[in-house]
């Protein structure tokens, strides 16, 4: 195996663990799922910077593992058991049938993948740009079925490493700077998130974010 089949398999396990993700009600399994998922795409990223000679994709692998495998599930963890959460009350869809959903939408991806102008070497990124279309879908399926709000969190940060995967894949990456940005952000957001997240269980005594629609003054 090439060490470029090695990362498009790597690619592909890091949807695979985002769709266990949503086979999970405890969502410490969650965070260690988006943890897993996100260090295999780092670890893509690591790989194209030897097969493509960017160095600076290595500076961002690693910002990655750092930053988002790392601190943001470490950060989350902490939240939880601050609020002494340690399971999502309740789901939208059973999670068998939202886990099935998931791997429903990992074959439409690869339907998908087939259908999109690819790169000069697109027959041999399929995989990864599959996963990436997986990413995005599982990350949207896990926000739109989970009611917890460090769910949000975790199906938005699914989704935006579908984006970055998907960029890696078609457009060779992101340039140091932007991608470095991006990282600041997710940094920052994460910790609003979670702050917002304390609050709104010290106040309203749960985080389930779909009863916060039933306020009114």
């Amino acid at each position: 195996m090439s060490l470029f089949s090695f990362s498009e398999a790597v690619a592909l396990l890091a949807a695979i663990l985002s769709i266990l993700m949503v086979g999970s009600g405890n969502l410490r399994t969650n965070l260690l799922a988006y943890a897993l998922s996100t260090g295999a795409i780092a670890l893509v990223a690591g790989l194209r910077a030897g097969i493509l000679g960017e160095s600076h994709l290595l500076l961002i692998a690693l910002a990655m593992v750092a930053i988002k495998a790392l601190w943001v599930p470490w950060f989350l963890s902490r939240i939880l058991s601050r609020i002494k959460v340690y399971f999502d009350p309740g789901t939208v869809l059973a999670i068998p049938i939202a886990m099935h959903t998931g791997i429903v939408l990992m074959g439409v991806s690869y339907l998908l993948a087939g259908r999109l102008p690819l790169p000069v070497d697109g027959d041999q990124v399929t995989g990864s740009i599959t996963a990436s279309i997986s990413l995005l879908f599982t990350g949207a399926l896990f926000m739109l079925t989970r009611k917890t709000a460090v769910s949000q969190v975790v199906g938005f940060l699914t989704m935006e490493n579908g984006i970055f995967l998907f960029a890696l894949t078609m457009a060779r990456g992101m340039p140091l700077i932007v991608e470095m940005g991006v990282l600041l952000d997710v940094l920052v957001a994460v910790m609003i998130a979670g702050l917002i997240t304390f609050k709104i269980q010290k106040s309203f005594e749960h985080i389930d974010v779909t009863k916060l629609t039933d306020l009114r003054e």
